[in-house]
């Protein structure tokens, strides 16, 4: 059976890395804020945008193109 998705090491590292800036910058705004809530939703927006802002990146990087026909 073929595998549905196909994740590379460097793809893997980089969503790690993405998830542990969200846990920094959930650390901070908690430090700040003094609200568990709000470090939370903050985050979860850091880490679903920086996620999708990498998914977007590697669609441009691997979409098929048009061939030109002659």
């Amino acid at each position: 059976m073929r595998m549905a998705l196909h994740v590379s090491a460097e793809t893997l590292t980089a969503i790690v890395y993405i998830a542990s800036f969200s846990v920094v910058l959930g650390t901070v705004a908690t430090i700040y804020t003094q609200s568990l809530r709000t470090s939370l939703l903050l985050a979860a927006t850091a880490f679903i945008s920086g996620t999708l802002g990498f998914a977007y990146s590697v669609w441009r990087l691997y979409r098929p193109r048009p061939t030109a026909t002659a």
